[in-house]
């Protein structure tokens, strides 16, 4: 049976982009026969979906996973399969696994999450040194392994960034099932949802600002769903703002439930490859206004909705495609649904490609250099 071993750092219930591909990667492969299993970093204090884990300590205000520990782990790990399927050539788990499957004649796929378009918004000291990662063991995972990324964005990142050419993989999103959102009366308030890591390159200041304005012309509220380094400035203005309600992380489950409950999803952020929250609301046909950033604008797939993918950091304009939608809420329903059965198509492919990849990988190894045996 093949055998694929994914490594990501953060997994499942950890939030984030990475985790649900993750999740949804080992579930496309596994309802077509492949045997998988998952390498991550241990979170204290959080359960896991990962088969095995390593020791590990997290560093900064932005939690850079550093493995301390484990490396048998991830040595036995590897050897036991016939593809490893990494995940972010940034953290030094994913990247480790590549080099130590390039020592055991293992070939290797190194999934980029990020475009690399726009500067680090986080802070200086933790920007120079992901900088100074990416320049170097990075770099050199990315030249022992085959290049993927989940974004058009992220392809053109990896030849500007390494000088490499890297694969295409849709990214495979998970059927949550197209909804209808709810009506919206004219005096009642418009409900928008935020859904993401509370971090600066997803701006969810900026979605305040947004929404505040949005209030000049008529009543709505703001549900953010998410926790991070911001957390504690956005419930000091949900404190002096009723209309704005900050709730914590939440699994993918009740994310897409309250999601599906809102009149609208709102997206601002600065720094995003696939925005994987926008994709998904998308692809349910739940109206939603996002950032011209990484592959949003390809996901507004009908010229009737495309104005609605705004400039990122420009709460003025996300404002006004709120404002529009609510003030045409029917059709943009309409509008928005019929959306979502197109990108529902389009990323249907996900596990066919993910499979071709993943044997093209494979046989590519075979004819380079004789299969080492699996111990």
């Amino acid at each position: 049976m093949f055998r694929v071993l994914i490594v990501s750092s953060f997994v499942r219930p950890h939030p984030g982009g990475v985790e649900e591909f993750v999740a949804s990667s080992r579930e496309l492969l596994e309802h077509r026969g492949f045997l998988s299993r998952v390498l991550a970093c241990r979170s204290p204090g959080m359960d896991t979906s990962a088969d095995a884990v390593v020791p590990t300590r997290f560093i900064g205000a932005s939690s850079w996973p550093l493995p301390v520990g484990g490396w048998r782990t991830i040595w036995e790990e590897v050897s036991g399969a016939d593809v490893v399927v990494a995940n972010n050539a940034r953290h030094l788990l994913p990247v480790a696994a590549v080099l130590l499957a390039r020592a055991r004649g293992r070939p290797a796929i190194l999934v980029v999450h990020g475009s690399g378009a726009g500067p680090y918004a986080g802070p200086r000291t933790a920007g120079l040194a992901r900088g100074a990662f990416e320049k170097t063991l990075g770099r050199l995972a990315l030249r022992l392994s085959h290049p993927v990324s989940v974004s058009q964005a992220g392809v053109e990142g990896v030849r500007r960034l390494y000088g490499l050419p890297a694969s295409y993989l849709p990214y495979p999103v998970q059927d949550a099932g197209a909804v209808t959102t709810p009506s919206l009366g004219a005096e009642e308030p418009f409900r928008i949802a935020w859904v993401g890591r509370l971090f600066p390159e997803k701006d969810p200041l900026v979605a305040v600002k947004a929404v505040e304005i949005l209030r000049r012309s008529r009543d709505a509220v703001l549900d953010v769903y998410g926790d991070g380094p911001l957390r504690r400035r956005l419930e000091e203005l949900a404190s002096e703002r009723p209309w704005l309600v900050t709730h914590g992380a939440r699994s993918w489950e009740e994310v897409q439930a309250r999601q599906a409950e809102a009149h609208a999803c709102l997206a601002t952020s600065v720094a995003d490859n696939v925005q994987v929250t926008v994709l998904e609301a998308l692809c349910r046909g739940i109206p939603t206004v996002s950032t011209r950033v990484g592959d949003a604008p390809t996901y507004y797939t009908l010229s009737a909705i495309s104005h609605l993918c705004v400039e990122p950091g420009d709460p003025e304009a996300a404002a006004a495609a709120l404002l529009d939608v609510a003030s045409s809420y029917d059709r943009y329903r309409a509008e928005f649904a019929a959306n979502g059965g197109v990108l529902r198509e389009r990323h249907a492919a996900a596990g066919e490609a993910l499979v071709r990849l993943l044997r093209d990988v494979h046989l590519e190894s075979e004819t380079a250099a004789p299969a080492t045996p699996v111990d």
